[in-house]
């Protein structure tokens, strides 16, 4: 998932999208025939207004629920941290949410760790550690992410668009708030 600046066309005379990498700051081109562009109507909020939304996460299991009241309505397999990079338990809040994001090791990490570009579908809940989409493996079921709640891009997407708060239309990211949906982790 990437925010598309511009649409540019190149010397080929082919289409392509100006995009930003929002982590080393510096613009590159993507033809935009490989690319999708997302309408707005997938990006609306399902079941806004409902009250006493939350997320559990069970690390045991592996799993994530989200519940509207005591009923839930979405239910799937998740990577969560492992090693000295264990997701947090405790009562958390979603705080802040962006379409993607450029995420990676500190600079200077040891070989082999991580630098991933467009993660998709980011929802923080404590600290850098977000629920996002995850294109890089598909072991769900078993821990093995840096902290992070590593979910299909499907299930992060709908949890993106569920969870409060709300990325409005046109915006890169949501405000900074206290009062986003709750996530309990055990």
């Amino acid at each position: 998932t990437y925010w598309v600046y511009d649409l540019l066309q190149g010397r080929d005379g082919l289409m392509w999208y100006k995009i930003l990498d929002d982590k080393k700051f510096y613009f590159y081109s993507v033809r935009a025939a490989h690319m999708r562009l997302i309408p707005a109507v997938e990006l609306t909020q399902i079941s806004p207004g409902v009250p006493n939304k939350r997320v559990e996460i069970n690390l045991k299991a592996q799993e994530v629920v989200c519940y509207e009241g005591n009923t839930p309505v979405m239910t799937t397999r998740v990577a969560t941290g492992y090693g000295g990079f264990g997701t947090p338990r405790g009562e958390w809040k979603i705080r802040r949410k962006r379409p993607s994001r450029h995420m990676s090791a500190d600079d200077g990490a040891a070989a082999g760790d991580y630098d991933l570009i467009g993660v998709p579908w980011v929802s923080y809940f404590y600290g850098g550690m977000s629920f996002h989409g995850t294109y890089w493996h598909n072991d769900y079921g078993a821990p093995r992410s840096h902290g992070c709640v590593n979910m299909t891009p499907p299930a992060a997407k709908w949890l993106y668009r569920w969870s409060d708060p709300v990325v409005e239309i046109g915006k890169m990211q949501s405000p900074v708030t206290d009062e986003g949906t709750p996530v309990i982790v055990f």
